[in-house]
């Protein structure tokens, strides 16, 4: 790893109740690992008062990653010369298919944005050509914005 460090937001994504939606996908370069260093979620548009939660659940994708709009990850040291070589792509039209559960669920109350500082222990490493999914699920209508710092 390089020490390159970046960031990449999803933007507004709306959800629809009760259903799973990868808001923010981070595939890493073939032959090159990338670790996701934190991830915040704001919610822009709660979900009902009385079931404000949002599960987040972090999946994987060695193939089949679905389709996303594509976003441009920003240098966090823009004076940096390298190039970012990861892809991100955020509010999926076409869910990836055959994930892998990562065994990595979060809920998400509204009023707070959640700051998911991961830790050496909790640290998310996407191997080369593969793709780290964030999958979020309201029990209503809410609209959400996701942004992760990650290295490569």
């Amino acid at each position: 790893m390089a020490g390159l460090l970046w960031k990449a937001t999803s933007g507004d994504v709306a959800l629809t109740a009760s259903t799973p939606k990868t808001v923010l996908q981070i595939k890493a370069p073939a032959n090159q690992r990338v670790v996701i260093r934190a991830v915040t979620i704001s919610m822009v548009q709660p979900p009902s008062a009385s079931t404000n939660a949002i599960k987040m659940r972090f999946t994987y994708s060695t193939a089949n990653f679905g389709t996303g709009s594509a976003v441009t990850p920003q240098k966090v040291v823009k004076e940096l010369t390298e190039a970012i070589q990861s892809t991100v792509y955020a509010n999926f039209t076409v869910e990836p298919t055959t994930p892998t559960d990562d065994q990595d669920v979060s809920y998400v109350q509204f009023g707070t944005l959640f700051p998911d500082e991961r830790g050496v222990n909790r640290q998310i490493w996407i191997p080369g050509g593969t793709a780290e999914n964030i999958e979020l699920t309201s029990p209503a209508a809410a609209t959400v914005n996701v942004t992760v710092v990650a290295e490569e």
